[in-house]
């Protein structure tokens, strides 16, 4: 049984019900008009938006516009985590001023660290060094912590006199047990989507926000809020979930699910080996009988983000289901590919760290 909230996945995502559900569209209108698209587009790893056609008009025009996402730090990124880092980036590059929120409140609230302080901490050692390493514009890019902004709390303040606790509670599904924090961060979600668009930033302005399909309850209630503050209502994207080193979903808290940006290469190396195989039980019977790509945890790594090259994942797929390529193949190709990047990315996360005070917002 699938299980879907702000706070966990359970199950398998049936995402054509959940677009049915939530009222969420297909994107690919849109992509078919556009050019140099990312692997996350041309792969439909983003599957959905609301009101993209703002955006879309937007680049198309050469019109402002940003785009506004995050992450709760309880500890360090996770390579699922690159496919937010990737769709902002992508848009950057066709003209968005991009903020990212880091949510140290919804980490402490939904008690994913022991204390405000440590969410804090883990923001500055971890998440915001990774974030700028991946090459994110310092003239274009902002980066707040949300606690550490007044006037997102002032924002945060208008926003909760225009929402009802029926209305949220009928959108989260909230209960009796439901932590008050959880609540109020609710209304601080809204504050931070709808943050780009404050005046002194150059709103108001269309402003998109990449997320999972588990976060789209924070979507609903700003959408229902922001034209009663006189911001346009923000769009949308949606990617699917990058399946978990074991199967089933990726998850930051438990590390035998996940490559983190901070493994080292002989980790990273070691859990990919282990990953879940869509291959045969023996090697006889996988040249035999082949395998399921699909269902193969390395050949999924690749298709979402390590194998940019589309000819060359279609071969690689093609040859999996044919036996001609084993489990043990695929893996040793993703983990080259895998501890290349890490090498890289960890070289300038070091760097990075003496720059972070060129891409934060302060008050």
């Amino acid at each position: 049984m699938t299980r879907i909230t702000v706070d966990a996945v359970e199950g398998e995502v049936d995402y054509d019900k959940e677009m049915q559900k939530f009222g969420i569209e297909k994107i690919d209108a849109y992509l078919k008009q556009m050019n140099n698209l990312d692997v996350l587009y041309r792969r439909g790893i983003v599957f959905g938006q609301r009101d993209f056609i703002r955006i879309f008009e937007a680049m198309k025009n050469k019109k402002p516009f940003a785009v506004l996402t995050g992450f709760n730090p309880s500890g360090p990124l996770h390579i699922g985590n690159l496919m937010i880092l990737k769709e902002a980036l992508f848009l950057q590059k066709n003209g968005a001023d991009v903020y990212f929120v880091i949510s140290n409140d919804e980490t402490y609230v939904f008690r994913k660290a022991d204390t405000l302080e440590k969410a804090t901490k883990n923001a500055y050692d971890y998440v915001i060094p990774d974030i700028i390493a991946l090459g994110f514009d310092p003239k274009k890019t902002r980066i707040f912590v949300s606690t550490e902004l007044a006037k997102l709390y002032e924002l945060a303040v208008k926003v909760s006199a225009k929402t009802t606790f029926s209305a949220i509670k009928a959108i989260f599904g909230f209960t009796n047990e439901t932590n008050p924090g959880q609540i109020f961060y609710s209304i601080m979600q809204s504050a931070h989507i709808l943050f780009p668009q404050s005046k002194e930033y150059g709103g108001p302005r269309p402003t998109v926000v990449n997320i999972g399909i588990d976060q789209d309850p924070y979507m609903r209630l700003v959408r229902d809020i922001a034209d009663k503050l006189d911001f346009i209502k923000p769009s949308s994207t949606y990617h699917k979930f990058m399946p978990g080193l074991l199967g089933g979903k990726m998850s930051g808290s438990k590390p035998e699910t996940c490559i983190y940006l901070t493994d080292s290469q002989e980790i990273a190396e070691k859990k990919i080996m282990r990953a879940f195989s869509g291959g045969a039980k023996t090697l006889e019977e996988h040249k035999k009988y082949g395998g399921n790509p699909d269902a193969d945890v390395a050949c999924q790594y690749l298709y979402f983000m390590f194998e940019e090259d589309d000819r060359k994942i279609k071969q690689i797929f093609s040859d999996f289901r044919n036996g001609k390529l084993a489990s043990g193949d695929v893996k040793k190709y993703l983990a080259d590919k895998v501890k290349k990047f890490l090498g890289e990315h960890q070289k300038r996360r070091e760097k990075a760290k003496n720059q972070i005070e060129k891409f934060m917002l302060r008050n």
